[in-house]
């Protein structure tokens, strides 16, 4: 691809003061090289500093901080947080001004949510977690580079999280987007294997979204383009925000799902391999409604995860989505990708 759309600059796990100095640290030069004003780089440490704090007092050192440079929807960055802790009991309680369980002021999670742009928290508690893959809690903050202005037209929000196995300068998982009032469109591939080779398969994919043509033309221009490579797997899909419907077509062992009224439906692609042989893949569609979900993954996260694996989580920014989703179901010998739409959010 010409260029990631979301990048991973720091992860950390912090179980000491000199752990939070460092991380500091970090996030002060990466703030100060996307241009970033005084102001908001420390309103970035304030949210920084109570994220580590939490996980320090309850979580006993089981978390990490990771901080993401985002390019779409627009320039931002993005701070992460989760811990494999007991979680919080009552999360609504413990999000307003005053409530503390460890004898403080009682306005760390709340002071989150006012300093960012965007934010969402999500906790699993441990006495709720049986049979769960996972419990504790992860806290998401975006800051965008620019204000945002108020949206003339419902626009969707989506989540994407791309991460290189033993995160190598090389990915062969690659994600494009592209987005308007009234249609997103993306491109999510995935070259066989990983590592350079994989990387150099996809590198240029994306200018496939650069054409003004069918999902099934663009599909022939992208099989034409990785011929000779060692090719790859993919899909592309269109979303429809004025008619609320989503079309998709894709080749190979891609993931897809939507998530809607309470349900998970798995959508599968014909098999084979991009610039080799594989079966014709055509355009299917569904109706995508305001509030229901669609992600798309790579095969470097595993697929056994069911609603009720992560209760309360699919309500919430499909960021904060894709970036649990990232960390909790990675396989850890693969690169990993995951694209999260929602069209018409509350």
């Amino acid at each position: 691809m010409a260029s990631t759309p979301v990048r991973m600059l720091v992860e950390q796990s912090v179980k000491s003061e000199s752990g939070q100095v460092l991380l500091r640290s970090k996030l002060r030069a990466v703030s100060r090289r996307m241009g970033f004003p005084q102001i908001a780089r420390e309103r970035m440490e304030l949210v920084c500093n109570e994220m580590v704090t939490n996980q320090m007092k309850f979580a006993n050192g089981s978390g990490l901080v990771q901080v993401w440079e985002m390019h779409v929807p627009q320039p931002a960055l993005d701070i992460f947080a989760l811990d494999y802790g007991p979680g919080i009991p009552d999360l609504e309680r413990a999000l307003r001004d005053g409530f503390t369980t460890a004898n403080t002021l009682g306005k760390g999670l709340g002071a989150i949510n006012r300093l960012a742009h965007e934010s969402a928290i999500y906790s699993v508690p441990h006495a709720n977690a049986a049979e769960l893959p996972w419990h504790g809690t992860a806290i998401w903050a975006r800051f965008n580079t620019i204000e945002s202005k108020p949206a003339q037209s419902p626009i969707p929000q989506y989540g994407i999280c791309l991460r290189a196995y033993q995160d190598s300068l090389f990915n062969g998982d690659a994600l494009a987007v592209t987005t308007n009032r009234t249609q997103t469109r993306w491109l999510h591939v995935d070259g066989l294997g990983h590592g350079q080779e994989a990387a150099e398969a996809v590198r240029g994919a994306d200018s496939v979204l650069r054409e003004s043509a069918s999902l099934d033309t663009l599909m022939k221009s992208l099989d034409r383009r990785l011929s000779g490579s060692r090719g790859a797997v993919g899909l592309l899909c269109e979303s429809d925000h004025a008619q609320n419907t989503l079309a998709f077509t894709g080749v190979g062992d891609m993931s897809a799902y939507l998530i809607c009224n309470g349900e998970r439906r798995s959508i599968t692609f014909p098999p084979g391999i991009l610039g080799h042989d594989h079966r014709n893949p055509h355009v299917e569609s569904l109706q995508f409604p305001p509030q229901a979900l669609f992600l798309t993954s790579s095969d470097g996260l595993r697929r056994n995860w069911t609603l009720r694996s992560f209760p309360g989580l699919w309500r919430l920014h499909p960021q904060l989505i894709a970036f649990v989703l990232s960390q909790v179901t990675s396989r850890g010998n693969d690169d990993r990708s995951l694209f999260v739409i929602r069209t018409a959010p509350n």
